[in-house]
């Protein structure tokens, strides 16, 4: 094999890049870095069509606007059946809340809510207790 031809060094470039950010994913994974470092920066790459969705979603005067978030996949929300969503605060006043928290009511939110995070001002991801959803079909949670 002749190395020194330009599109083989692209290519053996490319797959060894590829190779690389899977390395990084699979360390990160085995760290546990995601689960903190994942959400910001999940938020980063999709926040403009989160916002799009959250802003035009249909919502009730007494509720905040918000649509189902998945930026924490499975190893961010406490474990079971939990449910995170995206949502819009106009006053920046949500109480940051950590899943070791007791379940509690928080203003605007239908659901008794176990964990809130920032992710940037006026927005934020709020997970709801156990088996609650924030939606249509469960009108009281």
């Amino acid at each position: 094999m002749n190395l020194t031809s330009p599109a083989k060094r692209i290519l053996i470039a490319v797959g060894a890049a590829v190779l690389g950010i899977v390395m990084l994913f699979l360390v990160m994974s085995f760290l546990g870095i995601p689960s903190g470092v994942r959400p910001q920066v999940y938020w980063q790459l999709s926040s403009r069509e989160y916002k799009h969705a959250v802003l035009s979603s249909a919502k009730t005067s007494d509720e905040l606007a918000h649509v189902e978030w998945d930026g924490d996949g499975w190893g961010g929300t406490p474990g079971g059946d939990w449910t995170a969503y995206v949502v819009y605060d106009p006053t920046d006043s949500l109480p940051l809340m950590r899943s070791t928290e007791p379940a509690r009511k928080i203003k605007g939110v239908r659901c008794d809510v176990v964990a809130v995070r920032r992710l940037e001002r006026g927005w934020y991801t709020v997970v709801t207790d156990m088996n609650q959803f924030w939606d249509a079909r469960h009108p009281t949670c």
